[in-house]
């Protein structure tokens, strides 16, 4: 079971680098398909995104992707948000989370396709509607064990102006803010899973070099087709296991 956690970890790495997310869309429901139930998959999750955005964000910085001083703002309220989300993981029955993660893959799979890899306008700066866009999304981040990147890409893509691939960069940014603050009400509330968390983590910081490097070598017009592929791909494995 290590091992195979291991080499989830290094897998949803790469795709949390590439496509600029916690991971926890990807690692949620292959932790269901290996025998965790919702919550505890929640948890563990959530350890990982929080090892693997700060991975991310360090590399980031060195190449200089966005200005982290600007898009902090939505790390304000994804913490606040998040810590309201992990008590509805708390009181919540496991189907009622199962159909939210699928609804809120849904969601950005269709704005995914709807929006354009460049910027149709220009780029909207605004600290108080960042921090407001952060604590919604960060609720759903807490609740549902993702980093809320998931949500966030489409948002500034379809309508802050960002360009895709910053998009996706930011995504993972945030995760930092919503994963800490939901690792700490988790673990409050008893709903941490340490041990498979770490070894699901460290596999991943493997992965997100591999990611980010994949992610500048990319053209932006395959990029949106790789992106709108993979929620695709997360939307069939979900509503199986779901339904199934």
């Amino acid at each position: 079971m290590d091992l195979m956690l291991v080499g989830v970890g290094v897998f949803v790495g790469i795709l949390s680098g590439f496509f600029g997310i916690g991971g926890g869309t990807v690692s949620v429901p292959i932790l269901l398909y290996m025998g965790f139930d919702i919550k505890q998959a929640i948890g563990i999750s959530v350890f990982q995104m929080l090892l693997g955005s700060i991975l991310g964000y360090f590399i980031h910085r060195k190449k200089q992707t966005y200005n982290a001083s600007k898009k902090i703002y939505f790390g304000y309220g994804g913490i606040a948000g998040a810590i309201i989300g992990a008590y509805f993981v708390k009181i919540f029955h496991s189907e009622i989370l199962e159909y939210l993660f699928l609804s809120l893959v849904v969601f950005t799979l269709v704005k995914l396709f709807m929006s354009n890899p460049e910027p149709t306008k220009k780029e909207i700066y605004n600290p108080y509607l960042y921090t407001a866009i952060g604590f919604g999304i960060g609720i759903f981040s807490g609740m549902l064990g993702v980093g809320g990147s998931i949500l966030m890409t489409p948002i500034l893509v379809s309508f802050l102006g960002f360009s895709l691939k910053k998009a996706s960069a930011v995504g993972l940014f945030f995760v930092i803010f919503s994963s800490f603050s939901s690792f700490v009400s988790l673990s409050y509330l008893g709903l941490m899973d340490y041990q498979h968390g770490l070894i699901l983590g460290i596999g991943s910081l493997f992965g997100i070099w591999i990611g980010i490097w994949l992610l500048q070598k990319v053209k932006l017009t395959h990029y949106k087709k790789f992106l709108v592929g993979f929620y695709i791909f997360i939307f069939l494995i979900t509503i199986n296991k779901v339904i199934g």
